[in-house]
């Protein structure tokens, strides 16, 4: 009998290299390339090892047991080991791989506010030695977060070369949104008055139309977002198996 490699009809040929992401026995994560695995993993070792000092300070360095410091710096350490498990294997997750990814970013996020911004900022109150260290955390909390996000998406896009372009139109969309909002943060809100010092209905008007304008282009932009995102995790399920 003579062999051949041609696939019979019906059937799907893939390359060893190539990762089959409808393969049963195989984990989206799996095919994820290694740069990728291993940047997640050492951002899970580094958060980590920066919540010890803070647990080890919270616990009566600062003239009391800090509640707060403590226990959302806990939070945090299991939820980068956690993190730190899925990457390895030792817990599955399936193609959610970066929906992980982004329970680890509002730990991360809920952490650096609620116990970094509010209760260590108290418990330090004016120490010289330890506030310039609490922003310093925060700063680099928020830096993970960046990361994170930054391989979560970058997880998903590969799956499919169309989600890059509807992230694109979400990023054009989006940047008017921020222009507007460090405009405010730096300048403040315009003002509605007049010269005499009474309200503008010219001025309400512009504002009011000028929000309306900035809350659609941010939906516009949270659906191209969110569609990439979809698409990208659509494309990463396996295909169902014909009824017999």
């Amino acid at each position: 009998m003579i062999r051949t490699n041609v696939p019979l009809p019906g059937t799907l040929k893939t390359s060893p290299s190539t990762p089959n992401m409808n393969h049963p026995d195989q984990s989206p994560f799996e095919s994820t390339p290694a740069l990728l695995q291993w940047a997640l993993r050492v951002l899970c070792v580094l958060i980590a090892v920066s919540t010890l000092p803070w647990i080890w300070l919270a616990v009566g360095h600062f003239g009391g047991f800090a509640w707060g410091l403590f226990g959302f710096e806990l939070i945090t350490l299991l939820g980068a080991f956690m993190t730190l498990l899925v990457t390895t294997g030792k817990v599955k997750v399936g193609n959610a791989l970066p929906m992980a990814i982004a329970c680890l970013i509002g730990t991360l996020m809920v952490g650096a506010v609620f116990g970094l911004f509010v209760d260590a900022r108290a418990v330090v109150a004016d120490d010289p030695t330890f506030m310039p260290w609490v922003y310093r955390t925060i700063y680099a909390r928020f830096g993970a977060i960046a990361l994170l996000s930054l391989i979560a998406a970058l997880d998903v896009y590969r799956r499919d070369t169309k989600t890059w372009g509807l992230a694109v139109r979400g990023v054009v969309f989006m940047i008017p949104v921020l222009a507007a909002l460090g405009w405010i943060k730096f300048k403040g809100i315009p003002a509605t008055t007049d010269a005499s010092g009474e309200p503008s209905l010219a001025g309400l008007m512009i504002i009011l139309v000028a929000g309306l304008g900035l809350g659609i282009l941010f939906s516009v932009a949270g659906h191209f977002l969110i569609r990439s995102f979809e698409i990208g995790f659509e494309e990463s399920q396996p295909t169902p198996k014909p009824e017999k």
